[in-house]
């Protein structure tokens, strides 16, 4: 994923898609929110820009200033720091930087993305169609993927011995090798690395983590505590507006994926729609299905901590609690 920072099209860009622009007068009434993306926009970001499109924040009283991101870190430092008042960040990455740092300054109040996409992918044919497949086989990974010890976590959870497991290091460029069959597979997103691979040579269905013990919850709304002390009605506003964006790129992915390119034009707008598409595969966990949009599973919060604490060094100590409070949904 591009994770480039661009700057973002102010609100009045997406007037053509049905906005109505804001007098000086009435934009003086709402408050100025600052928003930064995690990466650069994509189909996950798609319910904040319909929000944005439709008016949605102007009903809330809000004015909301959507600019792309260059990772989860990049975003938390930015909210940490007060340049930014809301972010979307990965609540792994979230809960990892508050141990880091020993500040429990930052807190998650919805989850966007709760089911890792991260997964075994292989061509057509490899044989791996399960995750006790990949013995025999030939993984390629560039170093940091292997740092992170989630496909450690993968193996242990599904009885995997990782020493029948030929590893090579490849810098840069594992899906090239996969495709040139110089490996027999790799530890990718399933969407849309998957995809884009897919679209070259035919691929087996990929092998989710999430679906076998591993998930790591990703793409949450984050604040600082002190401005959600300071401005709860924004917050739940915030949400509210999202909420309502979010139903409307269910019910109408290409004019959601239209309203994206108003915002970013050189976006491309086929990966921005399939991203659309496939975010209901994992916007919500077996525990977390059938809750309202961006409720988090206290379960799947215990073990996002559990596995980075055993697999990715995290300190002990951190609870749910001080990581998500789900209270300022829409009820």
């Amino acid at each position: 994923m591009n994770k480039f920072m661009r700057a973002a099209a102010p609100l009045a860009a997406l007037a053509m898609m049905g906005a109505v622009s804001l007098s000086p007068a009435l934009a003086q009434d709402l408050k100025k929110v600052h928003l930064r993306l995690a990466y650069i926009t994509g189909g996950v970001d798609a319910p904040m820009f319909v929000a944005a499109a439709k008016g949605y924040f102007k009903e809330q009283g809000l004015d909301v200033e959507i600019v792309d991101g260059n990772g989860s870190t990049g975003t938390i430092q930015a909210v940490g720091s007060g340049d930014f008042d809301i972010g979307i960040a990965g609540l792994g990455a979230t809960a990892q930087a508050q141990q880091a740092s020993g500040a429990n300054d930052i807190i998650a109040v919805a989850g966007l993305l709760q089911k890792d996409p991260s997964s075994i992918v292989s061509l057509k044919g490899s044989g791996i169609l399960k995750p006790k497949d990949i013995e025999g086989k030939r993984f390629g990974t560039d170093a940091g993927n292997l740092q992170d010890g989630m496909i450690t976590a993968f193996a242990e959870a599904n009885g995997i011995d990782m020493s029948k497991v030929e590893t090579i290091i490849i810098n840069t460029g594992e899906q090239v090798a996969l495709l040139k069959g110089d490996i027999d597979f790799v530890n990718v997103w399933a969407n849309p690395d998957g995809d884009k691979i897919g679209k070259i040579k035919p691929i087996e269905t990929p092998i989710l983590f999430a679906d076998y013990g591993v998930n790591i919850l990703g793409s949450s709304v984050i604040v600082r505590k002190d401005y959600l002390a300071k401005n709860p009605d924004v917050v739940r506003g915030f949400l509210a507006a999202i909420t309502k964006g979010k139903a409307d790129v269910d019910k109408d992915p290409e004019g959601a994926a239209d309203i994206i390119m108003a915002a970013r034009p050189d976006s491309d707008r086929e990966i921005i729609l399939g991203e659309i598409k496939v975010m209901p595969n994992y916007r919500q966990t077996a525990a977390s299905k059938g809750k309202p949009f961006g409720w988090i599973a206290p379960e799947d919060i215990q073990q996002t901590i559990s596995l980075l604490e055993k697999y990715s060094g995290m300190k002990p100590g951190l609870t749910p609690a001080l990581i998500y409070d789900g209270s300022y949904l829409p009820q």
